[in-house]
């Protein structure tokens, strides 16, 4: 791959990165979420996805997160103490503790995923039919890269 091809793709991947995080950040502070940071709202966003798939244990939040327990805890009792989600034991045992989210973390959530919606909007409303099918594909191919083990190595 040519130099400029490369460093154009390292600049698209930067980026692209910071660019939606920030909008991001910055929807989610408009939107009266001035309490959260980027990190904490896809905390919550874990919590409500592994709820409905019965994950939504430390273990599982921490797995589907790539952070460590450690990290999590701490993480957790941040959103806990600011009303986002809330620990409940299992009633069929009790060692496992469940990360739900409230109403608010709820909310959060529903106003996080209509910023998402509305920067793919805004990306799809400039492509014609064509060239969004040929987007996704190369998207999933980058996906599955960053998925994948072979970035172990880097």
């Amino acid at each position: 791959m040519a130099k400029e091809t490369r460093e154009a793709l390292n600049r698209f991947l930067v980026d692209i990165f910071h660019s939606v995080l920030r909008i991001e950040e910055r929807r989610l502070r408009q939107m009266g979420y001035e309490d959260l940071s980027i990190s904490e709202m896809h905390v919550i966003e874990a919590a409500c996805l592994l709820q409905g798939q019965g994950r939504n244990t430390a273990k599982g939040l921490a797995g589907s997160l790539g952070i460590t327990p450690g990290s999590l805890t701490a993480a957790v009792n941040v959103l806990e103490n600011k009303g986002y989600l809330q620990r409940s034991q299992d009633p069929k045992d009790r060692r496992r503790v469940h990360i739900t989210p409230t109403p608010r973390g709820l909310q959060a959530e529903r106003c996080h995923r209509q910023i998402h919606e509305h920067l793919i909007d805004g990306v799809m409303a400039g492509l014609r039919k064509e060239e969004a099918a040929v987007l996704v594909q190369a998207l999933e191919g980058i996906a599955r890269f960053f998925s994948s083990e072979r970035t172990d190595s880097i």
